[in-house]
């Protein structure tokens, strides 16, 4: 959208030597981009363009040649009719300074008879009793109309300034001078009817010195040049410096040849502004002829600029401002205040006032819409969960539709489970009423298979509690799978190992086997109590030692007939 792009600013002045220029810069690249003058004739006697219609004329044909839109922005330039630094009182507000200007201006030969319209900087290099002041002055009568003029042109008028400030705003954008804060210089510019010798710190103003000066082409060369220089060579002398900058706006005047012919402490450089000017103060679009490219001077150049190099300026001085009046406020946008603050309702600021609450309100919607996407993702997978759910019980709910509340009978529920568990009931039964005495069980498991694992003190206990088992289930294929004495354990995990090793090397070793006791283990049978595994799970595998017919059986045969011949008691299966 056209409202969104950057506002067009042109630089107009009005140069004596040369008559009304307009030009269009790009301020980074340092180019111009578009340049074109008009003659116009300047009364220099009453400091003033001599036919303001002709000017209104011309400036509406330059505009128009080189396709300058309307609404674009005009930042103005006139010759200095007075120009000066001065040293006020801090003690003095703003509007008390300005008094004080206007009542030096009523002694200046043309503001005498005419209002001025004034505006003033304070510069950084102020002290703390005085405040240093720049200022410059032109009539007010003249401003107006010139205002009205380009108003009704289609433009707008920003800025009005004059030729010693945009002269020097020139030199600091083209880096002609060494503006570091430590630098003192002085700036010595030569027009048609003064000299001006202005000392300078960095880019602060120190001092300002006019000369009236009478040259002219009906003069000789030696005369023009022994003139300027005797008007400035005793003022020089005042204000030693690290160098002098000598600038010539006048086609009477080298600035070169000035320089040749002046005595200075210091070295001294020169910057031709005017037809000795050998090639373009900056660089040049190609639309632009050599001769028109010579032509641009330092003041359309510093007016062109001034929008963007106000920043960079110590003394911004705009000539168009409130002392102009009514006119000046009509053509002003209104200010809101908000506290201490002030901000100007022009198209500018409200297009990034807009620009700004637009990417807000994005940056709130984007927000909004993630938190809420993020609540939403959950509803919908919360959602799903329980349609799934619902399909569920609808699909169980049709699969049995045919089913019927009154076909349900808790009694037949019962005698089907008991059925189904009649096996584990009959075994809890036995487990909590048939336990004899001194007998305890280890391990209980109770399912599709039975395996009933405990200790005694007797086997008299166990045996009666396998009886009980089989009276309460005698279709049962439980069996009395393990029975031994506990204490025997280790020895037949030692035979065990024995055996195993056997095995693998293919060899009996009758030696270790002879050297197990089996005097101790019968000796173990008066061990504190018994252990027993009741099952009727298939045996995965036999103890090693019941299988073996050189050793385990010969071991446990002997136990089994010295036990029983001993003690009168049943056979022992040695455990695991």
């Amino acid at each position: 959208m056209d409202l969104f792009k950057k506002n067009i600013v042109v630089g107009v002045s009005v140069t004596p030597e040369i008559g009304l220029e307009a030009a269009q810069i790009d301020f980074v690249s340092k180019k111009v981009l578009k340049y074109g003058f008009r003659q116009l004739a300047y009364d220099n006697n009453r400091k003033e363009i001599a036919d303001l219609d002709i000017f209104k004329e011309a400036l509406q044909d330059l505009l128009t040649e080189l396709q300058i839109p309307k609404g674009a922005e005009i930042v103005l330039n006139f010759p200095a009719i007075t120009f000066k630094v001065k040293d006020y009182p801090a003690s003095l507000n703003e509007e008390q300074i300005l008094n004080a200007i206007s009542e030096e201006l009523l002694e200046h030969p043309i503001f005498g008879n005419e209002e001025p319209v004034v505006d003033a900087a304070q510069l950084p290099n102020s002290t703390i009793q005085f405040n240093k002041i720049a200022y410059t002055a032109l009539q007010k009568t003249s401003l107006i109309e010139i205002a009205m003029q380009i108003k009704d042109l289609g433009y707008k008028l920003s800025v009005v300034d004059t030729s010693v400030n945009t002269t020097l705003n020139a030199l600091i954008y083209k880096e002609r001078v060494d503006v570091n804060p430590s630098s003192s210089w002085v700036l010595l510019l030569v027009d048609s009817g003064y000299c001006r010798i202005i000392p300078m710190q960095g880019r602060n103003y120190v001092d300002c010195v006019e000369e009236k000066i009478s040259i002219g082409e009906v003069l000789g060369d030696a005369e023009n040049y022994a003139t300027v220089v005797g008007a400035v060579k005793p003022i020089l002398r005042q204000f030693p410096s690290q160098y002098l900058c000598v600038v010539s706006k006048t086609n009477v005047i080298s600035a070169e040849i000035l320089a040749g012919q002046l005595e200075y402490n210091a070295p001294i450089i020169h910057q031709e502004a005017n037809n000795y000017a050998k090639e373009p103060f900056l660089e040049v679009a190609p639309d632009i002829d050599e001769n028109s490219a010579n032509l641009i001077s330092v003041d359309v150049i510093g007016a062109a600029i001034n929008k963007e190099f106000s920043t960079f300026s110590n003394a911004h001085l705009n000539l168009f401002n409130s002392s102009l009046g009514d006119v000046y406020l009509l053509e002003q946008p209104p200010v809101v205040k908000f506290n201490s603050v002030s901000i100007t309702l022009s198209l500018e600021n409200m297009l990034k006032v807009i620009i700004v609450l637009a990417i807000i309100f994005a940056v709130v919607v984007g927000f909004v819409t993630a938190v809420l996407s993020n609540v939403i993702g959950k509803k919908h997978a919360q959602i799903s969960e329980l349609e799934s759910k619902a399909a569920n019980i609808n699909k169980y709910l049709k699969e049995n539709e045919s089913v019927s509340a009154e076909l349900f009978d808790e009694g037949d529920e019962i005698r089907m489970g008991l059925v189904r568990n009649k096996n584990i009931y009959t075994y809890y039964t036995i487990v909590g009423t048939e336990i004899p005495k001194k007998l305890w069980l280890t391990s209980l498991e109770l399912g599709d298979n039975i395996t009933i694992e405990g200790q005694a003190d007797n086997l008299e206990s166990i045996y009666s509690f396998f009886r009980n088992i089989k009276d309460y289930d005698p279709s049962s294929n439980v069996k009395l799978q393990k029975l031994g004495l506990a204490s025997v354990s280790s020895n037949l995990q030692e035979i065990a190992m024995l055996d195993e090793e056997s095995d693998n090397n293919k060899k009996e070793n009758v030696s270790e086997v002879d050297s197990f006791d089996t005097d101790s283990i019968i000796t173990s049978m008066t061990a504190d109590y018994y252990q027993f595994r009741i099952s009727d799970k298939p045996e995965v595998k036999k103890d090693n030692i019941t299988n073996r017919k050189d050793t385990g059986d010969n071991v446990n045969g002997k136990a089994k007939k010295d036990k029983g011949s001993n003690s009168g008691l049943p056979d022992l299966e040695p455990l695991e």
